[in-house]
Parts: structure tokens; C-alpha cells; sequence
């Protein structure tokens, strides 16, 4: 035998089908537990409620939303984002023709049903997690938070300052008016032909033209644009006002550094992963760059989707924050953070010691230090009792006077020592910048925490349950971002941008469940417990 392998059907050739449409997706495809999944009485009430909202007795029959939903959800586990990409996947996927029954919806129906049902959305995700739950998949032993840069549907054309958008708006405003002026003139010409008391007529604002139209939207843009760049200058707490820009395409997005580098229109989604199976207990949507004030409301929906609080937590510096470390010790639960700049070193320095203490070389250089080697704060040791630092030779630090300024985690009273014989000391360049002045460390009223938060990081248990961050909540980045392909939303407007996020944990949260189907099974078959 020789030569290469012949087609073994002609395309000119009849064909019979030769099996059920059943027949043709094999019994061990996960298409299958995924139907199994949605039709199971874990989302029974939630498709009830849905499909309350239908009206079943005019028109052409209406998908079931269990079908679009499966469709919207199946597609994004398989990367098929877009309406398009869903609605041709139901002519050519054999797994999709199945799940859908060989319906085939058109993409406008597709696209309509995701940006209308946000709310809907978020009741499946929660459906997920307490299968989850139940499924012992999630026990808030352990959960890790995080969040990552996801590019808004916007691009860096569509970034202007607060000027150029004020000089838009006033230009846009001229253009409005005589459209409106415009159409106002037609609407009184054809008034006599039409007749205004027709019963069939529609309302006037039914009849304005697609460019007045367009341009009321973009004035809507503009207006909003400018409205969020003030929102945000008033909002924020630095001392240095953000920039005074805005993206007009999607105005709630912010312009934020990316990962790839520069910076762009982007959100800053943030989940809380449980490090039993990697399930997301808690999902949020901010358009805020930092992560350092986002604890706490993470902490609040996990509270909200699972009805109770971790035992313990672990996230990067971003979060140690003092409100935020004063709440976790409020609410009970050990934190595992990295601490900069707190923990102080083992001094031999006792109250009423002197400068007579020697340092050799290796001594002094495990001093902590900045980069122009002047020792840091975690080089001075706080005595409570005394209410007094003291530096590594033992000279005292003593209260000099308290401020107060404004940093994006909230206020903070400060409270300052100052040494008062660094002007003799051998080592005061080393230490501070004017000698003569003297040294001077403050201290906030979240010290205490960051100290104790220190002392737990200093064990290398600590330092294991903080690597649990890389197994769990940069897990589910990297296979959101890298395996699902999401690196920007599809939708604009918080609202519906953050309805994308929770269809997008809730397919992170599916998969698991599929990977664990034994349990999950064992769950669904036993009946879920009534909230």
C-alpha cells in the first residue's frame, strides 16, 4: 500500500444522519454535568423568578432563560465572549447545539438578554456557591483576596482632561440645539398632515431622529465624564488630587497602570478565593487603582454571599492598612499580610543606656536601613510603658507633639518622638538627616496592630499560611486571564461591567464544581438544605 490517505466521503456525496442528536455528544462530555448542574434544584427558584418576568401570551415564544443563561455561561467556560461567537457556536458546536436543544438564537437576542439580566446573574452566582457550600468545596477556613487590572471596553483615544471635555460639552450643547431646533420646525410642518390627534401617532420623544438621538447620548457621556472627575477629586484623600482626566466611552472606568505596562481604561476587580478547592466566596468591582481600601468591603461581601465571616485571611501589602487591621482584629480573624518597615530588630539597647555601645560592621549593616542607608523606623524600639522609643544605642526618643493628615486609607493622628542628643552621637548620619534636630520617629494610632501583624509574620508558620495566596486567589487570576482569555470586560458602565464579573467568577466557580462532581453529586441528589 502506498500513497496518502483518501477522503472517505465525497462532499458531493448524500448523507443520512445516522444517530439522535443525543447520541452525538459522547456520555462523558462536560457539557453534560453542566446540564445536569442547571437543571438541578439548586436553581430552580432562581429560574421560577426569572421566568416570571415573561409575558407568554402575545408575540413569538421567548427562550427560556435557562437555555440563554446555560449558553452565556458554556460559552464563556469554552472562551466565547461575544454574542456573535455565542450565536454561531449554535449552528456549528455540536456540545452548544446540544445544550441549547438545536436552538439558535441571533446575536441581538443574546446580547439584549445578557444586559438586561444582570440581577438575575448575580442569583446564579450565589446558587454556585452555596453548592459549594454544601459540597464541603468552600469552609472559610482560609480565604485569600486580591484584585487585578481588567481593561474597560474603551481605548486611550477616548481618555481627555477635564478642559477638553468642558470645551466638548459647551460645543456639543450649540449642536443640540439646533437639531432640536431642526426638528422642532419639521415637527410643526407635518403637524397639519399627520394630524396631532391621531390615536395612532407615537409620543413625540418616540419620533426624534437617530442624530439627535446619538448626540444626546454623547452629551450624557460627556456630562457624566466631567460629574465623575469631580466625584473623585472630592472623594480622594491624598494630598495629591488625581489627575483630572476621564473616559468618555465608558465614563465609570478609570485610567489605571496595566500590567503590560503604561496605562489605560481599566477596572480593578477584586474576588476573595476559599483555599479549600479555589472557590470565589466574594466578588466586587471598583474603579479605584489601589487595592488598599478594598479589605474591608470584601470582608462584607463574603459576609453578604455566604452568611458568615473566614477564620482567616491572606492578602498582599496593598491591604495592611491600620482600618483595615483594626477591623480584622475587631471581627477575630488572623491576618496574613507582609509588614515593611514595623518589626523591630533584636536590640541590646535597656532603658538608660548610652551611645557606648559598639556595632561592628556586620552588627550595623543588619540594621534596617533605606536606600541612602539612614536607618528605618523598624530599627527603634517602641516602649509602651515608657511612652518612648528608643534608638539601637539606647538613647530615648521622647514625645515631642501630635498631627494629623489625611492618606487614602482614611485620617491618622500622629504622634512624634524626637531624640534629643544626636548632635553628640558618632552614628547621627547614619540615623538622620540634620543632627542638630535630632532623629524623629512617629507613630499612628494603628501601630499597635502593624506590631502585632509583625510579630505573626516573623514565624515561618505565618510565612506558609501567606503563601497560600499563590495556590488559590493568583491561581484563579492566571486561568481567568490566561485559560478563559478575559483581559478586557465587553460591557460599559459599572453596572453591567460588574454583572460581567459575577457571570465570570460564576464560570470560574462551575468549573470547580465539575472538577469535583463526587461531591458535588452527592450535594444535588441529597437536596439543598433551605436557606
Amino acid at each position: 500500500m502506498s500513497g496518502f490517505r483518501k477522503p472517505e466521503t465525497p462532499r458531493a456525496q448524500l448523507l443520512l444522519w445516522g444517530k439522535t442528536l443525543d447520541e452525538a455528544v459522547p456520555l462523558d462530555h462536560p457539557v453534560r454535568l453542566f446540564e445536569e448542574l442547571l437543571n438541578s434544584t439548586a436553581f430552580s427558584a432562581t429560574f421560577a423568578e426569572w421566568e416570571l418576568q415573561y409575558d407568554l401570551t402575545a408575540g413569538q415564544p421567548p427562550y427560556h432563560p435557562r437555555h440563554l443563561a446555560g449558553l452565556y455561561l458554556f460559552g464563556m467556560l469554552n472562551k466565547l465572549r461575544s454574542s456573535r461567537q455565542l450565536e454561531a457556536a449554535c449552528y456549528n458546536r455540536l456540545d452548544v447545539i446540544w445544550l441549547m436543544h438545536n436552538q439558535h438564537p441571533d446575536h441581538a437576542t443574546i446580547a439584549a438578554f445578557v444586559a438586561e439580566n444582570g440581577p438575575r446573574l448575580r442569583a446564579l452566582y450565589k446558587d454556585v456557591l452555596k453548592v459549594a457550600l454544601e459540597a464541603g468545596l468552600a469552609t472559610l477556613e482560609h480565604v485569600a483576596y486580591d484584585g487585578t487590572k481588567v481593561g474597560a471596553d474603551a481605548g486611550k483615544n477616548s481618555i481627555h482632561t477635564q478642559a477638553t471635555l468642558a470645551a466638548q460639552l459647551v460645543a456639543l450643547e450649540t449642536e443640540v440645539k439646533v437639531a432640536e431646533a431642526e426638528w422642532e420646525a419639521n415637527e410643526q410642518r407635518e403637524a397639519p398632515l399627520l394630524g396631532d390627534q391621531a390615536p395612532w401617532a407615537p409620543p413625540r420623544t418616540e419620533t426624534l431622529p437617530r442624530k439627535l438621538l446619538e448626540l444626546k447620548r454623547k452629551q450624557a457621556r460627556l456630562a457624566k465624564a466631567l460629574k465623575n472627575i469631580e466625584q473623585r477629586q472630592r472623594a480622594s484623600t491624598h494630598s495629591e488630587k488625581p489627575k483630572a482626566i476621564a473616559v468618555v466611552t465608558d465614563p465609570d472606568s478609570r485610567v489605571m497602570p496595566s500590567k503590560e505596562g503604561g496605562s489605560r481604561p481599566n477596572y480593578n476587580p477584586q474576588i476573595g478565593v476559599d483555599a479549600q478547592a479555589g472557590i470565589i466566596v466574594a466578588a466586587e468591582v471598583t474603579d479605584a487603582a489601589e487595592d488598599s481600601g478594598r479589605l474591608q468591603p470584601m470582608l462584607d461581601a463574603t459576609q453578604a454571599f455566604t452568611q458568615r465571616l473566614p477564620l482567616e485571611i491572606s492578602a498582599d501589602g496593598n491591604y495592611n492598612t491600620g482600618p483595615n487591621l483594626a477591623a480584622l482584629e475587631e471581627k477575630k480573624i488572623a491576618a496574613f499580610m507582609p509588614v515593611d518597615g514595623v518589626l523591630p530588630v533584636a536590640l541590646n539597647a535597656e532603658p538608660g543606656g548610652s551611645t557606648s555601645k559598639v556595632f561592628n560592621a556586620a552588627e550595623w549593616a543588619a540594621l534596617p536601613k533605606d536606600k541612602e542607608g539612614i536607618l528605618t523606623k523598624a530599627a527603634f524600639k517602641y516602649d509602651q510603658a515608657r511612652d518612648e522609643y528608643r534608638c539601637p544605642l539606647g538613647q530615648p526618643l521622647t514625645y515631642s507633639g501630635t498631627s494629623h493628615d489625611q492618606k487614602n486609607c482614611g485620617e491618622r493622628e500622629r504622634r512624634a518622638y524626637v531624640c534629643q542628643v544626636c548632635a553628640t552621637c558618632p552614628r547621627a548620619r547614619q540615623c538622620c538627616a540634620n543632627p542638630v534636630r535630632g532623629r524623629t520617629v512617629k507613630r499612628d494610632q494603628y501601630d499597635e496592630q502593624r506590631e502585632r501583624l509583625a510579630a505573626r509574620m516573623a514565624t515561618g508558620a505565618a510565612q506558609a499560611r501567606y503563601e497560600l495566596r499563590r495556590e488559590t486567589v493568583e491561581r484563579v487570576f492566571g486561568f481567568v486571564k490566561h485559560v478563559l482569555g478575559i483581559r478586557r470586560f465587553m460591557h460599559r458602565g459599572k453596572e453591567l461591567v460588574e454583572a460581567e464579573w459575577l457571570a465570570i467568577c460564576t464560570v470560574v466557580n462551575i468549573k470547580v464544581l465539575l472538577k469535583h462532581w463526587q461531591a458535588v453529586a452527592g450535594v444535588l441528589k441529597g437536596g439543598l438544605a433551605r436557606v
